[in-house]
């Protein structure tokens, strides 16, 4: 259960923000960034959940990336390796883009059911942002709140 949490709120903090190929309605985030190394945070806050033992609801998340022109391109900059789609039976709502920020739903239905609010805020060096989601998983339900914030290191080794 534990494993299926962290993912659904790693895909979930990226999943939208990752598909910004033409056609998506996050097309308006291309140029948004620089191409190179991106040092990567991510702070989740599940609360209680049950079953798992007291203090377990937060975690934390750091990884870094290179970050290529060809992935821009691709609409793949914000991922962690995945194809750069949105997750089946997901659906983005409610886009808006205003300046360097971007607020937005994302409801997804099936067997992973649940709905995300987000907002993005683009800086000189990087992003930050937060996902707030609501999910009901072994038939209870879960509230989670993700921060998370991308931070340019310079250009990718060669």
């Amino acid at each position: 259960m534990k494993t299926l949490i962290l993912a659904s709120a790693v895909a979930m903090a990226f999943a939208a923000s990752a598909s910004i190929a033409q056609n998506s309605p996050f097309s308006a985030m291309k140029g948004k960034i620089k191409p190179g190394m991106y040092d990567y945070k991510m702070e989740m806050d599940m609360g209680q959940v049950p079953g798992m033992p007291a203090g377990m609801g937060k975690q934390s998340f750091a990884h870094q990336k290179c970050v290529t022109e060809a992935d821009m391109e691709k609409g793949t900059a914000f991922d962690k390796g995945r194809d750069g789609r949105s997750p089946a039976d997901c659906e983005v709502k409610d886009f808006k883009m205003s300046g360097n920020s971007a607020t937005y739903k994302m409801v997804c239905k099936g067997q992973h059911a649940m709905e995300a609010d987000s907002m993005i805020t683009f800086v000189p060096d990087g992003y930050k942002g937060t996902t707030k989601m609501a999910m009901i998983r072994e038939g209870q339900k879960m509230n989670m709140t993700t921060s998370y914030e991308a931070k340019y290191l310079g250009a990718c080794p060669k």
